[in-house]
């Protein structure tokens, strides 16, 4: 076992055909509400407005690479924003097509900062992922929260959806949490290493290195603990997260507004963490195409959006940002790749 990172690879064809199945049951669904309708509404786009998604959906990234880079730069970890900003770019293209509950997105991020950084430290890398996948699951948690409150005090919600926005705030605080004990006890993360390095060398009968992997999960913690103590880093990272989180929404109000549909901020805030939440589930689909699609539509007409508007505007935020996003990812892992491939980073 070498101290050192893969970068996950991606499956074009199987990659290609998963979304062509995923936007076709997306297709056949619009055309069972009336594709006729959906497409009416999407003709009265303001682009003007419309133009603004596409704005937060790029602040969105800037702002969660902000609070990355406040972490990363407590490891001594010499990166510039603009080469933060593309991995997290590229991050978000490796999950968008390879379904793995953002495994590979992570597992890329842990890639190229340990590349690129002047100290290439893999433990280091990992544990600014893993600390900021925390501080940025904060925002969704309070925001999921408010929502869900709002919806309650203000809105008759069916039982069906208010069940899912319960059920994922526990999974996100359930997770949460996990995260945080796993990262803070040094008994729990040894005994996790040992417990996966067991069924590693059973599944492929082969010894591992038990002592370099002791060393690197013992430096992990290392990290982690010296993180813990820059609060005030911590609590600078935590506010640009904030502001990417609240962009994100504002993604999906654009959306809306350039439609000249009124939808209250705090429906969006439930919604989206929903299904914020949902994405970074193992689906079978990349980017949940079509499915998440469809829970999109189904939760805002939920709080009261009709159905035609809520089908034009899931359209417009998803744009704005799985596909938008996507291409642009491409484009960062390309540059990334070419960038390290040329030896750039050292």
């Amino acid at each position: 076992m070498v101290q050192d990172a893969e970068l996950p690879t991606i499956n074009p064809r199987r990659s290609t055909a998963l979304v062509v199945l995923g936007l076709s049951a997306y297709f056949a669904y619009l055309y069972s509400l009336g594709l006729g309708d959906v497409t009416a509404a999407l003709a009265e786009v303001d682009l003007a407005i419309f133009g603004l998604a596409f704005v937060f959906s790029l602040l969105d990234v800037v702002f969660n690479a902000l609070s990355w880079q406040t972490v990363v730069r407590e490891l001594d970890c010499r990166i510039s924003l603009w080469d933060v900003f593309s991995i997290y770019m590229s991050s978000i293209f490796l999950n968008n097509l390879i379904p793995s509950g953002s495994v590979s997105g992570e597992a890329g991020r842990i890639y190229f900062l340990s590349k690129i950084a002047g100290n290439g430290r893999l433990e280091a890398s990992t544990a600014t992922v893993a600390v900021t996948r925390i501080i940025t699951a904060i925002p969704f948690f309070l925001g999921i929260s408010l929502g869900l409150a709002y919806l309650v005090l203000w809105y008759e919600v069916p039982n069906w959806a208010l069940t899912t926005c319960f059920t994922m705030v526990i999974l996100m605080a359930s997770a949460g949490l996990l995260l945080l004990g796993f990262c803070s006890s040094e008994s729990w993360l040894l005994g996790t290493v040992n417990f996966l390095l067991d069924q590693v060398e059973r599944s492929f009968k082969r010894s591992v290195n038990r002592s370099l992997c002791s060393t690197m999960t013992r430096q992990f913690q290392q990290s982690i603990f010296l993180l813990k103590n820059r609060s005030g880093s911590i609590i600078l990272s935590f506010f640009w997260a904030f502001c990417g989180w609240l962009s994100l929404n504002l993604v999906a109000y654009a959306a809306f507004r350039s439609l000249g549909v009124e939808i209250p901020i705090f429906a969006i805030f439930a919604v989206y963490s929903v299904i914020m939440v949902f994405q970074t589930l193992p689906l079978i689909l990349p980017g949940g195409v079509g499915i998440v699609d469809i829970l999109m539509v189904a939760l805002f007409t939920a709080v009261g959006v009709s159905l035609h508007d809520a089908a034009a505007a899931t359209i417009l935020a998803r744009v704005a940002q799985l596909w938008f996003h996507t291409l642009l990812g491409g484009i960062c892992t390309a540059h990334l790749l070419r960038k390290v491939g040329n030896g750039e980073d050292r």
